[in-house]
């Protein structure tokens, strides 16, 4: 069944990208990867379209507590390295580097890759969180692959993330995470 759903999801996407290019033969497109942006689509290389991941292994780190999803609230309290996620083993620098090592084996194929989304909602604790997103990012950065926060303002974001464990600093009216800021501008 997942493969007779693969295959669906790459017809649809074929016949995307070649509607738009009837319409804007020069168009960047991004294909988002498959499993919520976790996996990518190598076998869509030559359609000279970009791809874009995610930054949220292990889930039990990224949405720990998150109210939207289901379970979150029984994570346990997330560690780093280590993390829960509900694959199996425990996450750690080396499991984030293989698992963006298959992002950036589309750089072969002259395929784009960035991380669309990363970041973690505001009930992991900070430590935590902050060990944990360096690891991504420069996991990310060592591949060469561009990320975006999601969010900038709010529960995921550098500014009124609303998190019970920093020290804010006011910021034109806005509460600022420096540590996340400095964090983000050193890497």
């Amino acid at each position: 069944l997942h493969l007779s759903i693969r295959r669906q999801r790459q017809m649809c996407i074929r016949d995307s990208v070649k509607a738009i290019r009837e319409i804007s033969p020069t168009r960047t497109i991004v294909i988002d990867g498959i499993s919520w942006g976790n996996d990518p689509s190598p076998e869509l290389a030559d359609l000279g379209a970009a791809q874009s991941c995610r930054g949220y292994h292990p889930i039990g780190i990224s949405h720990f507590n998150a109210p939207w999803m289901k379970g979150s609230d029984a994570y346990p309290t997330p560690t780093w390295p280590g993390g829960y996620h509900v694959d199996g083993p425990a996450w750690d620098r080396a499991r984030l580097d293989a698992h963006h090592d298959q992002w950036a084996s589309l750089f072969k194929a002259d395929v784009g890759v960035h991380c669309g989304e990363c970041g973690a909602h505001n009930r992991t604790p900070h430590d935590v969180f902050l060990a944990w997103l360096r690891d991504v990012l420069e996991s990310l950065a060592e591949r060469r692959i561009g990320y975006a926060l999601w969010n900038f303002r709010g529960s995921f974001g550098v500014l009124d993330s609303k998190r019970d464990d920093v020290v804010y600093e006011d910021w034109h009216g806005h509460l600022l995470d420096r540590k996340l800021l400095d964090l983000l501008r050193s890497i």
